[in-house]
């Protein structure tokens, strides 16, 4: 029980110290990437305390990576507190703002969040729906009931669906569709989502 209270623990940090950390790292590396290809000036983005002088990292195997855990699950714990969510939201404005790193950041993060957010919790069931033309059905995920105020007919129940794409299944159709055209499938989200990144390999 108590090493799987710390296993949870562990996971629900390293989860939230990710999705923070990698889009906002992966980000600057581009925007620094980007500016040395340009003029050729190097810019650290890291001062010199966040490289301590008392490790020597290519004597210690696996120092890195320790080190890099250790910083992920920091941040992790720390957007938890009050006011680590304040900082990350200030960090997030700051990065909105820039005229390149905002689409590269806001991209990183959706894939992020979605990549880590239960698929459960989103969606209601999974379903074939035939698209995109008569005869062919595609996997789709139920999102819910459609409101009467934009139902195609309020006689009738209809369900909002979302038509996934592959390899990248967060991008894709919102479809608005009769539930007696529904084909419920006796299969998990996840197994669902498995099927369309892989194109049907898996």
């Amino acid at each position: 029980m108590f090493l799987k209270a710390i296993k949870d623990l562990f996971k629900k940090y390293f989860i939230a110290g990710t999705v923070v950390i990698v889009p906002i790292a992966v980000t600057l590396w581009i925007l620094k990437s980007i500016i040395e290809w340009a003029d050729g000036f190097f810019i650290s983005l890291l001062p010199d305390f966040f490289k301590p002088s008392f490790l020597s990292f290519d004597r210690i195997p696996g120092a890195g990576l320790v080190l890099t855990v250790g910083i992920i699950l920091l941040v992790g714990v720390i957007t938890r507190l009050y006011l680590g969510k304040k900082l990350i939201a200030f960090g997030d404005s700051l990065l909105n703002r820039l005229p390149f790193g905002r689409s590269i950041y806001n991209a990183l993060k959706q894939i992020l969040q979605t990549a880590f957010t239960s698929q459960e919790d989103k969606f209601k069931g999974v379903a074939l729906v035939e698209y995109p033309k008569e005869g062919s059905f595609a996997i789709a995920f139920i999102t819910g009931d459609v409101d009467a105020d934009i139902s195609p007919d309020i006689n009738e129940k209809y369900l909002k669906v979302f038509v996934p794409t592959s390899p990248n299944p967060t991008s894709g159709f919102l479809l608005i569709v009769p539930e007696r055209k529904l084909k419920r499938l006796n299969m998990s989200v996840e197994e669902a989502s498995k099927l369309v990144i892989s194109g049907g390999l898996l």
